[in-house]
């Protein structure tokens, strides 16, 4: 549950960041990057967001135990 409350703050902290940061920035030099300043802060918060993952995905292998299945257990 708190990584769930985390990752929801990082998030908004993410797209607060972009939006602010895509204030400063004129029409044309997003353009030069590819960006709208409607898109600019939905990528930015997708990296974060993909970020987050895979460093969960990282975690979980680096976990050090294997999923059992119920069938490998013994009686």
């Amino acid at each position: 549950m708190l990584k769930k409350i985390y990752r929801a703050m990082v998030l908004a902290q993410a797209a607060s960041a972009a939006n602010r940061t895509a204030a400063y920035l004129t029409d044309r030099q997003l353009q030069d990057w590819g960006y709208t300043r409607g898109s600019f802060a939905a990528v930015m918060v997708a990296q974060v967001k993909a970020e987050l993952d895979a460093a969960d995905t990282a975690k979980a292998a680096n976990a050090g135990y294997q999923p059992v299945a119920f069938s490998q257990l013994s009686a």
